[in-house]
C-alpha cells in the first residue's frame, strides 16, 4: 500500500541547521509524513546527534560524500521501498511554515513537481522577501533564483504559477516523474542538478509550478561554497549538452563563445580562472558519460517554453554598467535564433 510523503534531507556537517530544520517539520499542520535524512559522510557528528535528538528519524549514512543528486536519489530509492509516492526535497538549513506541507499536498498530482514560495531568512528571523519563486533559465544555460529580494505580496491570491525549475531547497517531487525521468543525474554531483531534472521532466510532458500558499524560509548565502565557481560552470555547460539539439547549438554557437571570454575574464577578477578551465577539462574527459535526453519533439517543446527561458541576464550579485550593452546583445541575438530554432 502507497503511503503519503517522505521528506528527504540531504546534509553534509549541516548540524548547526538540524534543530531548527526538524523541529519546523514536526510542527507541521499535516502528519502523515516520514523524515528520510541521509548523511554525506559529514565530520560533525551530525548523524550520532539525529540519533540522540530526533530517533524517530531514519538516517542513511553514506560511506563518503556522494554530493547532492546522488544522496537524494539514495533516500527517494529508500522511500519507495517503504512504500512513499511523494518526496519532498529539502535542505537542511531551511524552516517550514505549519501549513507547508499541507498545502502543497492540496495541489500535488503525480503528473506535476511543486515547489513552496521559498522566503530569506536573515539574521536570524524570518522575511518576507522572496529567495527563489522558482529558478529561471537563460537561453545560454545560466539559472537563477525568480524574484529574488522581491516582496511576498507580489503572489498574494495567485493559487499557482509554472514556473522553468524548482528549487532543490523545497521541492515535491512525485514518484512517477521520478520513475520516468530516472531521477537527479548524479555526475552533477551538485548545482543545477535541479534545473537538469525539472527540464527533463518538462520535455516529458510534465508540469513544474510554483505554490505560492506554501511558505518555507531559506538561511541562503551567495557563494558560501569554495568550489562553486568550477561546479557551476561545469554544470552549465553539462546541462547544455545534454538537454538541447545540436541545431540549438550550433545557433547559439556564436554568442556563446562570446559569453565564455567574458566568463573566464570575470574568473580572473575573481582569483577562480583555474576552476573555470577545470571545467572545461571535466566536459571533455566526461563527453561520453554525457547521456543526451531522448524525448521526441525537443524543438517544439523548447518553442512552447519561450516565456520560461529568459534573453537576459539578471543575476542580482553581479551588478555592473556592462550588463546594459550586453544584455541588449543577447537579447537581439535570442530573436533572431528563435525563429530558427
Amino acid at each position: 500500500m502507497l503511503k503519503h510523503i517522505a521528506i528527504i534531507i540531504v546534509g553534509y556537517n549541516s548540524k548547526k541547521y538540524l534543530t531548527s530544520c526538524f523541529s519546523s517539520v514536526y510542527q507541521s499542520t499535516f502528519k502523515e509524513f516520514m523524515i528520510i535524512f541521509v548523511d554525506n559522510n559529514s565530520t560533525d557528528d551530525s548523524a550520532n546527534y539525529i540519533e540522540k535528538y530526533f530517533p524517530k528519524i531514519a538516517i542513511i549514512k553514506n560511506k563518503k560524500n556522494f554530493g547532492f543528486a546522488k544522496a537524494n536519489n539514495v533516500g527517494i530509492r529508500k522511500a519507495i521501498k517503504l512504500g512513499y509516492r511523494y518526496f519532498f526535497i529539502l535542505n537542511p538549513d531551511t524552516i517550514l511554515d505549519k501549513n507547508c506541507i499541507k498545502n502543497l499536498l492540496m495541489q500535488a498530482n503525480q503528473n506535476t513537481i511543486l515547489q513552496p514560495l521559498i522566503l530569506l531568512h536573515k539574521n536570524g528571523k524570518k522575511t518576507n522577501l522572496i529567495n527563489t519563486s522558482g529558478n529561471v533559465l537563460h537561453y545560454l544555460g545560466f539559472s537563477w533564483c525568480g524574484d529574488y529580494f522581491k516582496n511576498r505580496s507580489k503572489f498574494n491570491g495567485i493559487k499557482e504559477k509554472e514556473i522553468t525549475s524548482a528549487s532543490g531547497a523545497g521541492m515535491l517531487l512525485p514518484i512517477k516523474i521520478f520513475q520516468a525521468t530516472g531521477g537527479f543525474d548524479e555526475l552533477f554531483f551538485m548545482y543545477y542538478e535541479d534545473l537538469d531534472l525539472c527540464w527533463r521532466a518538462r520535455m516529458a510532458g510534465f508540469n513544474i509550478k510554483l505554490s505560492p500558499q506554501a511558505l518555507m524560509w531559506h538561511k541562503y548565502q551567495f557563494s558560501k561554497n569554495k568550489n562553486k565557481m568550477f561546479y557551476a560552470e561545469r554544470n552549465r555547460l553539462m546541462f547544455l549538452l545534454k538537454n538541447f539539439s545540436v541545431k540549438y547549438l550550433l545557433l547559439i554557437f556564436p554568442i556563446f563563445i562570446i559569453n565564455e571570454f567574458c566568463i573566464i575574464l570575470y574568473s580572473l577578477l575573481l582569483g577562480k580562472f583555474f576552476d573555470k578551465i577545470k571545467s572545461y577539462f571535466l566536459i571533455f574527459r566526461n563527453r561520453k558519460k554525457i547521456k543526451k535526453i531522448k524525448f521526441k519533439n525537443l524543438n517544439e517543446s523548447f518553442k512552447k517554453s519561450k516565456n520560461l527561458v529568459y534573453s537576459k541576464i539578471s543575476f542580482s550579485e553581479i551588478n555592473t554598467p556592462l550588463l546594459v550593452p550586453y544584455n541588449i546583445l543577447l537579447k537581439i541575438y535570442w530573436n533572431i535564433i528563435y525563429c530558427l530554432v
